[in-house]
């Protein structure tokens, strides 16, 4: 083997013996060096231990990488304690952050993926956001353990992604300019004429309409949002927004507000009402670990963080729903426990297959005015 390794080498009579020797070095650290095992090979390896010995390899071997890169639609408020907390209970790992839209999270990451650049251990993003990743092979398939304690619609079949987060698009009131006894309940009542002209919906209601769509079908959703249109609905751009200008009265209701952003403000002293229409549509926010990551151990720490109660308790502290049973949300309002609530939840194959629908239908009634 050292004769096969060494012969394309030839030493001269000049420097003979620096000459050979290095090429001896070379041929040791060929014949005992192996190629870096690939991050899903890492993760099948893992899966065949437990307990304290899968803890204890995971943990020294992160601790070897010495950070792990997060992508992110989440916001500062949530990711920030998620990162300190996962540094406090594994010190000497560093998280690093890049935050971004769920738009130029893929981009970010499907143009790092086209050059062959690999920065990133584990993205977070919506449900939507997941079909091109995966059509470019850049996901990875670790199944935590964690992923036990989910339920069948938060996780996919293969291991590639969890639910660790949601959010459900809702409808709102002005308590001040609408009564309990004539608010809203349903989509239909935004059709009716005492409505006309005061009642508002973003110019991107993905999550409403393309669980109409799920649930409706094609030609009611389109009949309804010609409806809507017909009765004078305020469009605008941004949910949070709208969710302002509801506070400030400039309309009496709202269709699709994000669930959190109603109850932060109502206990900020908003005289705002949600309600939870049916369908109640659940955008699902997902996580993953990239399938290059190059710290495949401290992504495996961090995902396992994120799905564990730990990790969960951060996010309901901060007015989120989880995808992990049993956690108590921040606001009464968002508890839906003893609500009859119709939850639909689109997960990533709906998003893909509706999705080209939507869009005809968000520029045919909601663009092009």
């Amino acid at each position: 083997m050292l004769k096969r390794i060494m012969a394309p080498f030839r030493c001269g009579d000049k420097n003979w013996r620096l000459c050979c020797t290095s090429l001896i070095i070379f041929a040791i650290f060929s014949l005992g060096s192996s190629p870096a095992k690939e991050p899903e090979e890492v993760w099948m390896e893992l899966a065949k231990l437990s307990g304290e010995e899968r803890y204890r390899l995971v943990l020294s071997k992160a601790k070897e990488e010495g950070e792990v890169v997060l992508y992110t639609s989440m916001g500062v408020d949530s990711v920030r304690p998620l990162a300190e907390g996962f540094e406090k209970r594994y010190p000497g790992l560093k998280v690093k952050v890049w935050r971004g839209t769920g738009e130029s999270v893929v981009n970010r990451v499907l143009t790092e993926g086209s050059a062959q650049k690999f920065y990133v251990d584990v993205i977070s993003a919506g449900g939507n956001y997941f079909p091109p990743i995966e059509r470019a092979k850049l996901v990875g398939r670790y199944e935590s353990p964690e992923r036990a304690s989910y339920p069948e619609v938060h996780k996919d079949r293969h291991g590639y992604w969890t639910s660790y987060s949601y959010t459900l698009a809702i409808m709102a009131y002005n308590t001040t300019l609408v009564s309990g006894s004539d608010a809203p309940k349903r989509y239909e009542d935004f059709l009716r004429a005492g409505w006309k002209g005061n009642f508002a919906i973003d110019a991107d209601p993905d999550r409403a309409v393309m669980g109409l769509l799920k649930s409706w079908g094609e030609k009611r959703t389109e009949e309804f949002l010609e409806g809507l249109i017909r009765n004078g609905v305020v469009i605008r751009r941004g949910h949070t927004l709208i969710a302002q200008l509801l506070c400030a009265g400039e309309f009496k209701a709202a269709i699709e507000l994000l669930d959190y952003r109603v109850a932060e403000f109502k206990h900020k002293g908003c005289p705002i009402e949600m309600v939870f229409p049916d369908p109640t549509t659940g955008a699902l926010t997902l996580l993953y670990a990239a399938r290059h990551s190059p710290h495949p151990y401290a992504a495996t720490l961090l995902v396992d963080y994120m799905l564990s109660d730990t990790g969960q308790r951060i996010l309901a502290e901060r007015g989120r729903y989880t995808g992990r049973p049993g956690m108590r949300v921040k606001y009464p309002e968002m508890d839906i426990s003893d609500k009859k609530v119709n939850l639909l939840f689109l997960r990533p194959e709906d998003e893909e297959t509706l999705g080209k629908k939507y869009l005809l239908l968000r520029e045919r009634f909601l663009l092009a005015r």
